[in-house]
């Protein structure tokens, strides 16, 4: 968990710090595209294979298990009886889909939870992430009851519930479809954006989600896009749907570092969602969302955002000074990384660095404050629960470019 001072926590004037930050463009949409390709934590789902072996399928479901205690009634279920829940052939044949809604992606096909200690109710270690509306996924197995899907998505996979998805007729729809969402689309650029359906039910959905325009020109502010659907057999069909002209950009936001700035203070004292839960960010769903909207493709997890190419700093064996010294160097929008967490940096002000970052708990007179939100912190200040500031605990920067 992390822990931070509440000292940290200070008055961060805004606009003066937004003033400073340059607005020149820091790469082009295919220097964005090269770099994408450099990242290697990443599925290619449209070259991805069209069958799996009885291994390969079960590498790729049971690479996430868990051999440490959980608490949870069903722990024995879930851990002795799973190999026995789902569809296992010698050759798997891979389906096609889309989600419908924003669907949680489990650690294995059950909505029980599970967490480390019995108190721990806020961190449920089934839950790996969550994957958008109009995302699309490789359906790779079922379990046997039909109710749950194992799917593939850009970066990452688990266990989400079938009703939340609908299928191509065939890979060629497939490919075609994602040809599509990177030729004529919008992507959202709030926090969070309200999708209308012309049946007048709606979503509210995440920064940096993408929709095929349907027209180009805005009713009366609102532009419309095409939203997925399914038909009663579970196939996909579509509908048109209307999102605000204010909540969009068309293709992707110039990179800058003052447009990275204004997305991350978008999400500011947002709640905390560990893996993605009501909706809400943990802290590398937040770098993840926030590059989103630049058309960056990062992996999910803070661990593999610490592999991500760029000019690379490691804070291996300096001393406070040399620490101090690296991150007075550093441009801001550097991905600052420790163990289990990743934020951004924003500069020194005042004397002290500063990021933004999605933090769940602060010391305040030493006693244990939860806070689980988006805030502003001051890395000097901010400690974790060994007692080492942040920038003690600083293991890898990256400056993108």
């Amino acid at each position: 968990m992390l822990q931070v001072d509440r000292t940290c926590l200070a008055n961060f004037d805004l606009e003066l710090y937004m003033s400073g930050l340059s607005n020149n463009l820091l790469m082009s949409q295919e220097e964005i595209n090269n770099f994408n390709k450099k990242i290697n934590n990443t599925v290619s789902l449209s070259s991805f294979k069209s069958t799996l072996s009885k291994e390969e399928l079960e590498k790729l479901i049971f690479q996430n298990n868990y051999y440490f205690p959980l608490y949870i009634d069903s722990i024995y279920y879930e851990h002795q009886n799973f190999d026995n829940k789902i569809v296992v052939k010698d050759q798997n044949i891979i389906k096609y889909a889309i989600t419908l809604k924003r669907v949680n992606i489990r650690t294995f096909p059950t909505l029980e939870r599970a967490s480390y200690s019995p108190n721990d109710s806020r961190f449920d270690q089934f839950q790996e992430t969550t994957f958008e509306i109009n995302e699309p996924v490789l359906v790779i197995t079922e379990d046997k009851s039909g109710k749950w899907a194992f799917i593939q998505g850009r970066d990452y996979n688990g266990w989400t519930l079938k009703k939340d998805i609908a299928f191509f007729h065939n890979k060629e729809e497939f490919i075609k479809y994602i040809k599509s969402l990177k030729s004529n689309f919008i992507t959202t650029i709030s926090s969070k954006s309200r999708l209308m359906f012309d049946t007048g039910e709606f979503q509210d959905i995440n920064m940096g989600t993408k929709f095929i325009i349907k027209e180009k020109e805005p009713i009366n502010g609102f532009l419309r896009v095409i939203v997925p659907i399914k038909d009663s057999f579970g196939m996909i069909k579509f509908t048109t749907g209307s999102i605000s002209t204010s909540d969009v950009v068309y293709k992707f936001l110039p990179y800058t570092r003052k447009n990275v700035i204004i997305q991350a203070f978008k999400m500011l004292n947002e709640p905390y969602g560990w893996g993605g839960e009501n909706g809400f960010h943990d802290c590398s769903s937040f770098i993840q969302d926030i590059f989103k909207t630049f058309g960056f493709t990062f992996p999910r997890n803070a661990d593999a955002q610490e592999m991500l190419p760029g000019t690379r700093f490691s804070f291996k064996n300096l001393d406070y000074d040399e620490r101090l010294q690296l991150i007075k160097n550093l441009k801001p929008i550097s991905l600052l990384f420790m163990k289990d967490h990743v934020m951004l940096y924003l500069g020194f002000i005042d004397n002290s660095p500063y990021v933004i970052n999605d933090i769940t708990a602060y010391y305040q007179n030493g006693i244990l404050v939860r806070d689980y939100k988006v805030a502003v912190t001051d890395i000097i200040n901010a400690r974790r629960s060994d007692s080492k500031s942040f920038l003690e605990s600083l293991t890898t920067a990256i400056e993108i470019p």
